[in-house]
């Protein structure tokens, strides 16, 4: 297992943390690296959560959500929402939409999303929203996730 981890790795990607509004009206964050463009027509993308995450059931039935691509400033963000029973987001950290999704505040682009369709898949599930709204950040530079270190370009 360790192994084939080491190998997915080698695989660099970027980091987002994905928010929403828990059951008690708090924003709440989760940190993934498994966003993927799906579709452009219709407006597609697509996260995944392992299976014995411990906001399993919240993210899997959640309606609206948001993916937040970090910027190269934000890592303690990403360590914050990737630590279990630590997802909750600070007022000062996210910015509520029209549509009162919690956006991360300086992320390099936002997607506000519907949920589609959870597909289990192996020890994870899948996750597919449609886009609804998004926004972007040109003028910063991503934060990079390779061989279990944050990096920056």
């Amino acid at each position: 297992m360790k192994a084939l981890r080491n190998a997915f790795g080698q695989f660099a990607t970027g980091v987002c943390v994905v928010s929403a509004v828990n059951t008690d009206g708090r924003a709440i964050g989760i940190t993934i690296n498994s966003f993927g463009s799906v579709s452009l027509d219709p407006a597609l993308a697509l996260w995944s959560i392992q299976n014995s995450s411990d906001l399993f059931e919240f993210w899997t039935g959640t309606k609206k959500y948001a993916i937040n691509i970090l910027a190269s400033d934000q890592q303690a963000i990403s360590g914050q929402c990737a630590k279990p029973g630590q997802h909750g987001l600070q007022s000062d950290q996210v910015a509520m939409s029209e549509d009162g999704i919690p956006l991360v505040i300086g992320a390099l682009a936002s997607f506000e999303m519907t949920l589609e369709q959870v597909v289990p898949a192996g020890d994870h599930h899948l996750i597919l929203g449609t886009i609804d709204k998004y926004q972007v950040n040109d003028a910063l530079s991503p934060l990079v996730f390779h061989k279990g270190q944050y990096h920056t370009l």
